[in-house]
């Protein structure tokens, strides 16, 4: 042995006779510290996402759940194991007719079981505490969003040590990514994904570092837990062709090695098994599930993400045989790397043919359809929405992903490239920052711990400067996410409170249940498509169209109706009769009583005045997308029923008719919604304006704002909306009369904002009839 070689082993010895052990007293004390901490962090997520209940009541939040609601119901028939077994066998073909009238649906092969079923399972475990089917499920999304919490220490501690995972499993309880659909009442997909997801991830990341035997094991629960998440969100989807992306990268960075005739940097046994286990796990979820079946392996992104499992099989087969064979490997090799990026860019090319809906319009912006477009948590994000998820921790994001360049750290290579990818998605579509969040939470927490190590080894008052420095830019980012947290804690459910700004009112639950008891049980309602669900599960009557989709035809039906000319008799019966001639329409309006109003200049005396869409989110906001869902070009729309009108820095729309700002006579919606019979019939109307004998009047050319006058001690009404406009020009709306064949039997209490017509159709049949003899 050399002379240096005996010092430097001498100096190793030494090293490693100075390093102390930690005391297991110690060690127990830490560990109970941060499992407190952890427990702490999760009780305080859980409280946070329960507030709607404690303040609004036990209602299921938003639309789509009540889908799920409905599904579970049907499974509670069955039972917990044959009720799933009864859903895999596509519900032995179930009809469900009081859907898509008047063609009925079978939801077995339209949903995916998971919601469902973990709502069947929440229910088996609640009842013993005294809860009902509907408290089950209400309570369901907030535990589950809250055991995210531990499951992203998890997955933080096996990214970067226990700091890591106590930071990230702290910004779980606040994180808008993780929050705004895991409180109470939001029975749908996402919480339970976030969740289920979080754990594969960290199992996935688990088996990629164990150096014992068990990471096989952690591999299976890999697959298990990622095959899982196919029977809960339809964004399994990124998760299964991003596994296989990850994993391209890491083999096509070692084939370029190879190709130069560099050294390998680390073994891919372990790489290759986990991903073909979790490809199989994704593969075997998805055959076995009737929405899916075996076609899904080889069509759409999953025939992108098993070309990514050929791929990598043949890689890991070169890159074995090379040490074996490296004259020969290595030519090969190369031409492999050539041929790949022509076959994988094919692949990419023919499976998008088969690629549509929400999945298209994530990858490309400029392919979403009409009813994509119209969904508000499609639109691209802005940089507000941005600010509100992921906060000013860019910086620790950034740091993460030099570190996972210059460390070669897969794991760390894992995070930061899902960080990325998913950030693109959720710039593209708004409601995907419930994706980001899976990885840019465990990402900015490993990239903060890691600058402040790195800080702290510098010199004492540089390195505490410079960690204090870091500690107030996560306490300004943690701030930044409380805020709004707080604000989605506290918000009604949706079915209390249709609008925006949330006004929590019963109008709906009246209207559903005024039609439940008043209309005959096969009654059928047309409607636009987003009450469809309210509709048939709790008003329990028969809809025409609701929040599935699956038949755009009937969609753009009901638009081109509501968009027609009332007083063409003959067209409307012609529409009518294409939905097969529904007998009730629901129409959803909310509007503000503003007044009484000294009008006294424009020769009106005093007079309330009602504006539509303020608050908004009813269904002339809604009239745009129903003529374009129904074909109408954006130039005919803006020229013949709407027109959009500047406010501030947005942009609202008000009627359009002979260039003039009016509610127009053509449109069935309109004449419908604005007209004296609603208005007389409306008890808000009734107890603020009539019972004084204030006439009431639709104004559509502006928003009224109270604006300070000149000497700032008086104010005075003005009108924000079109430039110019000071004052009413449609007093003359109260002479309107909706349709003779359209007959008001309901208006909802307090507001007035849900409306149900009957309609006429032996009126309607003789219109029609006199209609045609005198055209012709």
């Amino acid at each position: 042995m050399s002379k240096a070689k005996a010092v430097s082993k001498a100096k190793m010895e030494s090293i490693t006779q100075v390093v102390p052990t930690v005391p297991l007293d110690v060690r127990v004390t830490q560990w109970v510290a941060m499992l407190s901490a952890v427990v702490s962090f999760t009780l305080l997520a859980y409280y946070l996402r329960l507030y709607p209940v404690l303040l609004y009541g036990w209602y299921i939040n938003e639309f789509d759940p009540y889908i799920r609601l409905f599904m579970t119901e049907q499974m509670l028939k069955y039972g917990t194991i044959k009720g799933l077994f009864w859903w895999l066998h596509k519900g032995y073909g179930a009809l469900f007719t009081h859907f898509w009238y008047p063609w009925g649906v079978n939801w077995t092969v339209v949903l995916s079981p998971g919601v469902s079923w973990f709502g069947v399972l929440a229910y088996k475990v609640l009842s013993h505490l005294g809860f009902d089917l509907v408290q089950s499920v209400v309570l369901l999304p907030a535990i589950a969003n809250a055991a995210v919490v531990p499951a992203m220490f998890y997955l933080g501690y096996r990214l970067g040590g226990k700091y890591v995972g106590l930071l990230a499993a702290l910004w779980s309880v606040f994180s808008t990514m993780l929050l705004q659909r895991g409180t109470a009442g939001w029975f749908a997909a996402e919480p339970l994904f976030q969740f289920i997801a979080t754990l594969g991830i960290a199992f996935y990341i688990e088996s990629l570092i164990r150096k014992d035997n068990y990471w096989i094991l952690f591999a299976v629960l890999s697959a298990i837990f990622n095959g899982i998440t196919t029977w809960v969100w339809g964004s399994y989807v990124f998760l299964w062709n991003f596994y296989g992306l990850f994993t391209i990268v890491i083999l096509l960075y070692l084939l370029i090695r190879i190709a130069r005739r560099q050294n390998l940097p680390f073994t891919i046994d372990k790489l290759v098994i986990t991903y073909v286990l979790t490809d199989l796990g994704f593969s075997a979820f998805v055959a076995i599930t009737p929405r899916y079946g075996f076609h899904t392996l080889i069509s759409g992104m999953g025939g992108v993400a098993n070309a990514a499992l050929l791929f990598s099989i043949i890689a890991y087969a070169l890159i074995k045989l090379y040490p074996r064979y490296p004259r020969i490997m290595v030519p090969i090799i190369r031409y492999f790397l050539m041929a790949i990026v022509v076959l994988v860019v094919a692949v990419i090319g023919l499976s998008f043919t088969s690629i549509g809906g929400k999945f298209l319009g994530a990858l490309a912006p400029f392919a979403r359809s009409a009813i994509v477009q119209s969904v508000a948590e499609h639109s691209p994000s802005t940089l507000q929405q941005s600010m509100y998820n992921i906060s000013i921790t860019i910086p620790f994001m950034i740091y993460t992903m030099i570190l996972s360049i210059m460390s070669l750290s897969l794991p760390v290579i894992l995070i930061s490239l899902g960080s990325l990818v998913a950030a693109y998605f959720a710039s593209s579509e708004v409601w995907l920052f419930m994706l980001l969040g899976l990885f840019w939470v465990p990402a900015a927490a490993y990239g903060f711990v890691k600058l402040t190590e790195l800080a702290l080894n510098r010199r004492i008052v540089i390195g505490l400067s410079l960690a204090a420095l870091l500690g107030i830019i996560l306490a300004i980012a943690l701030i930044v996410n409380i805020q709004p947290a707080l604000s989605m804690s506290i918000m009604p459910q949706q079915i209390v409170s249709t609008v925006t700004p949330p006004i929590p009112t019963p109008d709906w639950l009246d209207a559903l249940q005024w039609l439940s008891y008043n209309t005959p049980p096969n009654a059928t309602v047309l409607s636009w498509w987003d009450y469809g669900y309210w509709i048939a599960v709790i008003g329990n009557r028969t809809s025409l169209a609701d929040n599935s989709t699956v038949n755009g035809t009937q969609i753009a039906l009901i638009g081109n109706f509501f968009m027609s000319n009332p007083y063409n008799y003959t067209g409307v019966l012609e529409k009518l009769n294409e939905l097969h001639d529904p007998q009730y329409i629901l129409i959803f309006e909310p509007y503000y009583i503003y007044g009484p109003v000294n009008m006294t200049n424009y020769g009106l005396g005093s007079i309330c005045i009602l504006i539509p869409e303020y608050p908004a989110g009813g269904d002339f906001a809604k009239s745009y997308w129903m003529a374009r869902i129904a074909g109408y070009t954006n130039n005919y729309i803006l020229n013949t029923f709407i027109y959009p009108a500047p406010v501030g820095s947005s942009t609202i729309y008000v009627p359009y008719a002979n260039n003039t700002f009016y509610a127009a006579y053509n449109v069935t919606l309109y004449s419908l919604m604005f007209n004296s019979e609603v208005v007389s019939a409306s008890y808000a109307v009734w107890s603020t304006c009539t019972v004084n004998n204030i006439p009431a009047y639709w104004i559509f050319e502006g928003v009224p704002t109270i604006m300070p006058g000149a000497s700032l001690t008086s104010a005075k009404l003005t009108y924000i909306g079109i430039p110019g406009y000071n004052g009413p020009t449609t007093p003359w709306s109260l002479l309107w009369y909706p349709p003779p064949w359209a007959q008001l039997v309901y208006v909802s209490r307090p507001y007035g904002w849900v409306i149900i017509y009957k309609v006429n159709y032996s009126l309607l049949n003789a219109l029609a009839r006199n209609q045609t003899l005198i055209n012709q």
